[in-house]
This record gives structure tokens, C-alpha cells and sequence, in this order.
């Protein structure tokens, strides 16, 4: 029973945690029917991570969010890279996988056709970031066939 009231106490403080990180502490008094694209991404971003996984799979978690909540959300993001936990990210956004990846792959018509850190690829395709590694890879991919 004490290992429930602890296990309790300690969802209950992450809760509160993660609400206020994200901005969604005023929103929680409220039912999440009414909540916007953006704050029910980050909803959805806290139910991920609650129960503290070691490895979290984060699928377009900042679509549809303004950049300053975007900006937050990344924070937020980055908080667990300090944790010892494995967060997969897939991303449209290529600012956001340099900014929060340790590793990024490249995926074009389903196939993974790079992969290393963000440094490694811009020093590959000398860019200056990974947007420009990008298009070089699958601008090259379209014109060449490959």
C-alpha cells in the first residue's frame, strides 16, 4: 500500500510539473474538448512521458503549435536528454530534429538514406545545417533517380 501512495504522490508531482513546463496548468481546470491543436499536442506530449518511460516514441509532437509553444516544447523536450531516456522523434520539421537529436536519420520515399549526428552530416554534405543536408541528399536523390 505505502508503494501505491508513493507511486500516487510521485504522477501527482510530475503532473503538476509537466503542466506548468508546458503551459497548460490554467487549461487542466478545464475539460480538454475545448483545447486547441497545440495544447492538446502537449497534452498528448505529458500522457507520453508521465509514467517515465526509458524510451518514448514522439510522433509530429509540435504540429500544429504556435512557435513560441513550439520553442517551449522543445525545452520541455530536451529536459529528458539529461535523464539516461531514448526519445524517438519523427519530425517534418528539420530545425526542430537538429535542434533536439543526438542521431537523425533521413528518410526519403521510405527509405532511410542517411544517418549520424547533425554535426557528422553537415560536415559530410558541407552545410550549415540540416536543412541544407536535406535538400543536397534528396534534391540529388530526384535529379539522379537514385
Amino acid at each position: 500500500m505505502e508503494i501505491c501512495i508513493h507511486f500516487l504522490k510521485e504522477i501527482q508531482e510530475r503532473t503538476t510539473s509537466f503542466l506548468d513546463l508546458l503551459d497548460l496548468t490554467e487549461a487542466s481546470k478545464r475539460k480538454a474538448g475545448g483545447y486547441s491543436g497545440g495544447m492538446l499536442r502537449k497534452l498528448n506530449l505529458i500522457m507520453a512521458l508521465i509514467n517515465d518511460p526509458k524510451i518514448a516514441f514522439l510522433d509530429e509532437p509540435t504540429v500544429g503549435m504556435d512557435a513560441r509553444s513550439r520553442r517551449n516544447t522543445w525545452e520541455f523536450i530536451g529536459t529528458f536528454k539529461g535523464e539516461n531516456k531514448t526519445i524517438i522523434l519523427t519530425t517534418h520539421y528539420i530545425e526542430e530534429a537538429e535542434t533536439l537529436s543526438d542521431r537523425v536519420g533521413i528518410i526519403d520515399s521510405g527509405k532511410l538514406i542517411e544517418l549520424g549526428t547533425p554535426e557528422e552530416l553537415k560536415n559530410k554534405y558541407a552545410a550549415k545545417n540540416l536543412e541544407k543536408v536535406f535538400l543536397n541528399i534528396t534534391g540529388r536523390r530526384i535529379t539522379e533517380g537514385l
